[in-house]
């Protein structure tokens, strides 16, 4: 093991502060209500990498006798200095709204979906739809120009674009009669955002699943992946070259099945929410696919990590992303993975850790240089281990910007869900093959 990781390790089981080099977390969000905030996505404006925009949802409102009756709202920020600093803003509709996603053109427009469930919980299935919000200005205005799928009970959409043509891609979880019952969907916008194509069910009648998310290919191949529905036995993956016109006729099974049972009180069994990613660097695995996943484990749970150098048709044996065992009754959740403009892979996570008073939580980040094989120290960059209040949402997604890595997510420091960031400098300035952030 990593002397600096051992290190970490132990100060992680005795509850001790590891000290940081960069300055203390910027928070995202103004409200001081008391609301919660979670389930964040950021994005960098190409032409203006101190531009970004990053969305959550909050909790307005929620059934004191049912915690998952809760009403929610799309919020946004903005920033123009790269993160130092914040504004945020609430899409003011009425109207139930989460489970959002931003990205960015090359334009400098940014793009936001997120569901609308008109009467939620008792959701108007009729009206339901995903919103496509469109802004021109930095992220300091959004409107809407597009609704996707009317009229069906939908979950878990996240975006996507192609960097070279602007083509917007969706995808999501479209539910049948049954529970059970979830397919996976996707539409296209060629138009920046103000139409979508026709809905189309992209996943086989044998690789039900959720939590699908898309990435674009070096030459604008698209790649989707979701995890299995049924006891999450699977991760799954479908691609098209021809803009989405036509898909795979089998999924691809990128692990599975699984016979490791998830710990109690964890929907899923197996395998957790799978993100993805494609090298679009100059570097020695450009063209490479990265699919990375939670995996439970008796006593808690890790990270793992898979790619393909053939368009996703074979994948590498699986990589356990942590080389340090669990800590008891820890989770280890809420994982990205992103690659940088040399090709090294980023992953950011949520360590969950248990407290007398309650679960709490940090932000770490791993990071690999040799094409996923094997990974540095994790190192926190959360100002320290806080609370984690109601529901911590499915996903974080960071951003990089440069040679700066922004990462986001929510916790309880201030005694209730609030969004923050954090950059880290990508260099390495002593040339020994570890971030300057592992350095320190």
């Amino acid at each position: 093991m990593h002397p600096l990781r051992a290190s970490l390790l132990a100060c992680v089981l005795v509850g001790v502060a590891v000290a940081e080099a960069w300055p203390a977390n910027a928070r995202v969000n103004q409200d001081h209500d008391g609301h919660h905030q979670a389930e964040t996505s950021l994005a960098v404006n190409p032409r203006d990498p101190l531009n970004m925009v990053a969305v959550f949802w909050e909790v307005i409102s929620y059934d004191p006798q049912n915690l998952s009756n809760r009403e929610k709202r799309l919020n946004w920020a903005w920033t123009r200095d790269g993160g130092l600093t914040w504004q945020s803003r609430r899409l003011e509709n009425g109207v139930y709204s989460s489970d959002p996603s931003v990205v960015a053109d090359k334009q400098g427009n940014f793009y936001v979906e997120t569901i609308l469930a008109p009467g939620f919980p008792d959701i108007d299935v009729e009206h339901a739809s995903l919103a496509i919000l469109k802004s021109t200005d930095g992220g300091e205005t959004f409107a809407q120009t597009a609704e996707v799928g009317l009229g069906h009970f939908m979950d878990k959409p996240y975006i996507a674009i192609d960097p070279d043509t602007d083509a917007i891609y969706l995808v999501w979880s479209d539910f049948g009669e049954k529970r059970n019952d979830s397919w996976i969907k996707f539409a296209v916008s060629t138009d920046h955002g103000a139409t979508f194509s026709i809905p189309r069910q992209i996943s086989n009648s044998g690789s039900l699943g959720s939590f699908a998310t898309p990435a674009v290919g070096t030459n604008g191949e698209i790649y989707v992946i979701w995890s299995g529905w049924k006891m999450a036995e699977r991760i799954w993956l479908d691609r098209s070259v021809d803009g989405g016109r036509t898909w795979l006729q089998h999924d691809v099974a990128v692990i599975g099945p699984s016979a490791i049972a998830a710990p109690k009180g964890l929907k899923a069994a197996g395998y957790g929410f799978a993100t993805i990613v494609v090298d679009r660097s100059a570097g020695p695995h450009r063209g490479r696919i990265y699919a990375l996943w939670t995996t439970f484990v008796a006593g808690g749970s890790n990270l793992t990590l898979a790619w393909s150098d053939d368009r996703g048709d074979h994948w590498s044996d699986p990589v356990q992303v942590l080389d340090a065992p669990p800590v008891a009754g820890g989770i280890q959740g809420l994982p990205w993975v992103l690659v940088d403009a040399l090709g090294r892979v980023h992953v950011t996570y949520r360590l969950g850790v248990p407290d007398p008073a309650g679960r709490l939580r940090a932000e770490y980040l791993t990071t690999s240089t040799d094409g996923g094989m094997t990974f540095g120290p994790s190192i926190r960059i959360s100002d320290g281990f806080y609370p984690q209040f109601t529901f911590n949402g499915d996903y974080d997604q960071p951003a990089i910007a440069g040679n700066t890595l922004v990462a986001i997510w929510a916790d309880g420091r201030l005694g209730d869900n609030d969004v923050y960031t954090q950059r880290v400098d990508l260099g390495d300035d002593d040339g020994d093959g570890i971030l300057n952030y592992a350095d320190n």
